[in-house]
């Protein structure tokens, strides 16, 4: 708000800029996130749809964020892509948004490259835990952009 004081001075009121997320996504923190039952494999959720949407698939950063994560999910057994791979080096998992690999939530005896595993789903076992699968299986799949 713009004020006219009887000196002639102006003086802006400090207006807070609230940043809102794209229609169908919802917030949490700073990020953005949509889930997408279309099942893909891990390349086209990422490069063909995600960036496509100027979003990469979702990346972990702590226990919270995995949660909101998991109420996205239309069912307790739908298995979806998140972000996570070790595609560059086999055993050196990273974010494919380029975020820290700083959380993990991966079940017992994974992430174990069996058969070649080299992508990262949600949602697995009645744990509700990660697991390493082959990259070309199709799932559902989460987007997130940044605010």
């Amino acid at each position: 708000m713009l004020t006219l004081t009887n000196t002639n001075i102006y003086v802006l009121d400090a207006v807070d800029i609230v940043q809102k997320c794209p229609y169908g996504w919802t917030n949490f923190g700073v990020r953005c996130y949509k889930f997408f039952s279309q099942s893909v494999n891990w390349i086209t959720a990422e490069v063909k749809n995600c960036l496509g949407l100027d979003a990469n698939l979702a990346s972990v950063h702590n226990k919270l964020e995995n949660d909101f994560l998991l109420s996205l999910l239309p069912s307790s057994s739908t298995l979806c892509w998140l972000g996570v791979h070790d595609g560059e080096q086999e055993g050196q998992w990273m974010w494919s948004d380029g975020t820290p690999y700083d959380y993990t939530y991966w079940c017992s005896y994974e992430p174990n490259n069996r058969n070649v595993e080299n992508c990262g789903e949600v949602n697995f076992s009645a744990n509700r835990c990660w697991n390493d699968i082959a990259c070309s299986t199709p799932m559902g799949y989460i987007c997130a952009i940044n605010l």
